[in-house]
């Protein structure tokens, strides 16, 4: 006859063996996937030359200050403009004269956050002041 230890070992699942890689061996992979990332990145990417070069040709901006805050990829932005085309305009409609600069941009950009879409009055309204 059996026992209950026999019986139990009978019924009982198998161990999995681990999925644990050896070491080295993911590390490799993981690094070529990384690097062939990098390389897609570079090839689809919209530079930050390319987004001053459409904003300064359609808004004229006194001031502007782009920022790649994708590492380099260039699929997010951060704007900061200054133009006197906002003269008169609400904020909304000053960020869609800028998205519609960008529009062909847009296509490839994932995230534009524009932090600043001013006149110049508004960007230095006390000029008296600050030479004080």
């Amino acid at each position: 006859m059996r026992s209950q230890n026999d019986i139990h070992r009978f019924w009982r699942r198998p161990r999995r063996k681990s999925r644990r890689f050896k070491k080295g061996a993911r590390t490799r992979i993981d690094t070529q996937i990384v690097e062939d990332e990098r390389e897609d990145c570079r090839d689809m990417g919209v530079t930050k030359e390319e987004v001053e070069i459409a904003l300064n040709s359609s808004l004229n901006p006194s001031h502007l200050v782009v920022i790649d805050t994708s590492g380099g990829c260039g699929a997010s932005f951060e704007v900061t403009i200054v133009s006197e085309h906002f003269e008169g305009k609400r904020l909304l409609e000053r960020h869609r004269l800028v998205n519609t600069a960008l529009a062909e941009q847009m296509k490839q950009i994932h995230a534009l956050s524009i932090k600043k879409a001013v006149t110049p009055a508004q960007w230095n309204p006390n000029p008296t002041a600050s030479q004080q």
